[in-house]
């Protein structure tokens, strides 16, 4: 992995949709507001790509831990743009703080990432060896 510069920067933007709205399924629609679980998505989107530019042949990026503190609500049809600043590395292990705030200029959510970088062939290993374990109980067969 290449150096990140301190306080290197991504931004991730993106419209809310009906989809991303808080719908438990079994306990149904909740609240027709930006979920907490779609920024959760988009915080570990915006980190990932923190490390992209920087991953060098043969490496990859798995995420290892999301923390969004949710502050406010987004609407259907707002945009929402999340910012990703890379704030240290602790050996393969890369921290950025997240950002979320709404085209009105409104901060809705706060929190970080961490991605874990590795070479490649040993997170598809580690899947593969996962896929073996689950079809010698006679389950996921059918899933490449």
């Amino acid at each position: 992995m290449r150096p990140i510069p301190d306080g290197f920067t991504q931004t991730l933007t993106l419209m809310v949709t009906d989809e991303m709205t808080v719908d438990f399924g079994e306990l149904g629609a909740v609240h027709p507001v930006y979920a907490t679980y779609w920024m959760a998505k988009h915080f570990e989107e915006a980190g990932r790509k923190i490390i992209l530019p920087f991953l060098e042949d043969g490496e990859g990026g798995i995420g290892s831990q999301v923390e969004v503190i949710h502050t406010g609500p987004a609407l259907p049809g707002m945009t929402v743009t999340v910012t990703a600043t890379f704030t240290g590395q602790a050996g393969r292990r890369i921290h950025a703080s997240m950002r979320a705030v709404t085209e009105l200029g409104d901060e809705i959510g706060h929190g970080s990432t961490t991605q874990a970088v590795l070479p490649q062939t040993r997170i598809d290993a580690n899947f593969e060896a996962l896929r073996a374990r689950w079809a010698s109980r006679g389950v996921g067969e059918s899933n490449p």
